[in-house]
């Protein structure tokens, strides 16, 4: 990227108006000037598409007639998309002043980092809150200091447009949740480093609103998951993966209370099962050995057994 760094940023939004000019806005007021703004709308009803043309007449609209979720979305994006780099952002997040400048100065620093995921705090506690932040509890302590990761935050995330010629676009399937991390084994598999760096600062507006709550969204996001194992990791790994992602998961569910919820869950899971094992492409046994080893650094596997499942339950 020797040639001025074009940066798309790319935002799906659904029955956002407000927040989505607000992000827009924030972008263009950043000081890095060769950016273009892609925002798909997923059917929104509440005139987002209209302010837009009006407010911000620059923006590419890409508009999908219905709410096909974040993954059909974001494939709309990227293919309206012109930038050397991908800034993934989600409709209700603003960057920092120099985020893309220092997006584009470390993806050029190192031809070999794909992804980098970004630190995304709350807009009002610039604290990190659960939205964002894909790594274990203790990693709050390296917060601020960079590290290679096994996966990343969707709501603001820079890929390179080269990543997506090599390893394809976001599984449709996945509605909303662990989109990243399975596109992450992808990344992976073709030889490149996510890279956790805090000077890529999102400022995340928090509603206290969740478009899908409780029960219903971890029997979705736990459906998700179970199909990537099937998807994307080798036999060895789904053995010892998907035991604890099940148990962790129902012994939250029968904490909080719906545990029939997840159940039905399961049993969708099963249902899909053979449609995903006719896609199933899983990564090398080198990558899956390269993502346990930073899984054990920053993610789920640095917690011991019993920590594992208090804190995932």
């Amino acid at each position: 990227m020797n040639h001025p760094t074009l940066v798309t940023v790319l935002i799906v939004t659904w029955n956002r108006k407000e927040d989505v000019l607000e992000t827009v806005r924030d972008v263009y007021q950043q000081p890095y000037k060769d950016i273009e703004i892609v925002v798909v709308d997923n059917g929104s009803v509440d005139g987002t598409v209209d302010a837009l043309h009006q407010t911000y007449p620059s923006v590419n609209i890409v508009e999908l007639d219905r709410n096909m979720g974040v993954s059909v979305g974001r494939n709309a994006g990227i293919a309206a998309a012109t930038g050397d780099i991908i800034f993934c952002l989600d409709s209700d997040a603003s960057p920092a002043t120099e985020t893309i400048s220092n997006i584009v100065c470390k993806f050029k620093s190192d031809p070999l980092i794909g992804v980098i995921n970004s630190k995304i705090v709350d807009a009002q506690t610039r604290q990190i809150g659960s939205a964002g932040w894909v790594y274990s509890a203790y990693d709050l302590a390296e917060q601020d200091s960079e590290f290679l990761s096994y996966s990343f935050s969707e709501g603001g995330a820079a890929i390179r447009r080269e990543v997506f010629d090599k390893v394809g676009l976001f599984w449709e399937r996945l509605f909303f949740g662990y989109e990243g991390f399975e596109f992450s084994l992808r990344v992976l598999d073709a030889g490149y480093h996510i890279l956790y760096y805090p000077d890529s600062l999102v400022f995340h507006r928090a509603t206290g609103r969740s478009r899908i709550g409780g029960g219903e969204r971890d029997k979705i996001l736990f459906i998700s998951c179970l199909l990537i194992y099937i998807l994307r990791f080798p036999w060895w790994l789904i053995a010892i993966f998907l035991p604890l992602k099940t148990g962790a998961t129902f012994l939250r569910a029968s904490r909080r209370g719906y545990f029939v919820k997840i159940l039905r869950g399961w049993m969708d899971f099963l249902w899909q099962t053979p449609s995903v094992m006719k896609e199933r492409k899983p990564i090398r046994n080198e990558t899956a050995s390269h993502y346990l080893k930073l899984q054990r650094q920053h993610g789920s596997l640095r917690w011991n057994l019993v920590s594992w499942f208090k804190h995932k339950s």
